[in-house]
């Protein structure tokens, strides 16, 4: 057996430190307010939204508390979690089910703590909560389930499919596609036989950006279908978080029962801890209030054939363009 490396040793006591503090310095206590799973695709403004929603007292923030793949796993992820191909949860059967359940459970009683806050001292950071928000960018195809199965709000929130996969392909990020089309229990429940013939064709011959648009069809065709027969489910976009932030976050605070708007209004104007991953432009744009001009901006960068493609794919897959259209 080989012996760790040194930067396997690092991250261990990393995570371990995070533990520490976590139970010996915060506690979690369960309000009357159920706790909020925010179900959303990665470059898609989730850290913005977990944050905005972070914002008000006595919330605690989980970022990615069903993630497999991060070298940092805390022991809760790497003992409870199964192992799912590419880190995604296309569907459950009944032990995977029981095992996320029994999870879920524990993170809401505070009994286990996965990515939360670390910097306790700083100001903006309770040590109490009574709250939780999961940030989920890996589970999207059984957001039913967590619906079905729990007490909890669900906020869907999505982003337009082609800035979505434009800033996939800038930061390197790699597809997940297989990890559906792999999964019977996911094809019989949300593809038919075009859309399926669609997806395997788009892998073999599409450009980068046809298939990252089909990556994100995949991810969230589940959770678009289920939305008419879900009125509690809060949809977000995350173009109207930029565009019309104040109205978006009325809405937030009156669904979701959230009383810190100008805490709220605070995070608005401060970039999130993923925006590093964001374009200069794209930074300076928010910063500066044109937000309008971030929704508009990647209409720049592809042509316009691009976006009836996209349009078309994503009718192929029963989705409306129309829902995840900017109006701006």
């Amino acid at each position: 057996m080989s012996r760790p490396d040194s930067r396997y040793l690092a991250l261990a006591a990393k995570s371990l430190a995070r533990e520490l503090i976590w139970f010996t310095m915060c506690r979690h206590e369960q309000g009357e307010d159920p706790n909020i799973l925010l179900f959303a695709t990665r470059r898609g403004g989730s850290t913005f939204a977990m944050e905005l929603i972070g914002a008000n007292r006595g919330i605690r923030t989980l970022n990615h508390p069903f993630e497999t793949l991060s070298p940092q796993l805390t022991p809760a992820q790497a003992a409870e979690i199964p192992r799912f191909y590419q880190g995604q949860i296309s569907s459950l059967d009944d032990n995977e089910a029981e095992r996320l359940d029994n999870l879920v459970h524990a993170l809401f009683d505070g009994r286990v703590v996965i990515n939360a806050p670390n910097r306790v001292w700083q100001r903006d950071v309770d040590r109490v909560s009574d709250r939780l928000v999961f940030k989920i960018t890996d589970a999207k195809p059984v957001i039913g389930w967590f619906s079905d199965r729990f007490d909890a709000r669900i906020v869907y929130l999505t982003r337009h499919p082609i800035p979505q996969s434009l800033s996939c392909i800038r930061n390197n990020w790699t597809l997940t596609v297989d990890a559906h089309l792999r999964d019977p229990r996911f094809v019989d429940a949300n593809l038919d036989a075009r859309a399926l013939a669609f997806a395997h064709d788009t892998m073999t011959t599409g450009t980068a950006l046809q298939q990252f648009i089909v990556n994100w069809a995949l991810e969230n065709v589940a959770p678009i279908r289920q939305l008419p027969d879900h009125p509690d489910w809060l949809h977000v976009r995350y173009e109207d978080c930029v565009v019309r932030p104040d109205a978006t976050l009325e809405m937030l605070a009156d669904r979701l029962h959230l009383t810190d708007v100008e805490r709220m209004h605070q995070v608005l104007n401060r970039p999130s801890r993923s925006s590093r991953m964001s374009t200069e432009s794209t930074t300076n744009q928010i910063a500066a209030g044109r937000g309008a001009d971030v929704v508009r901006s990647w209409r720049g960068s592809i042509e316009r054939d691009d976006e009836r493609w996209c349009n078309a794919a994503l009718e192929t897959f029963g989705i409306d363009p129309e829902l995840v259209l900017p109006d701006a």
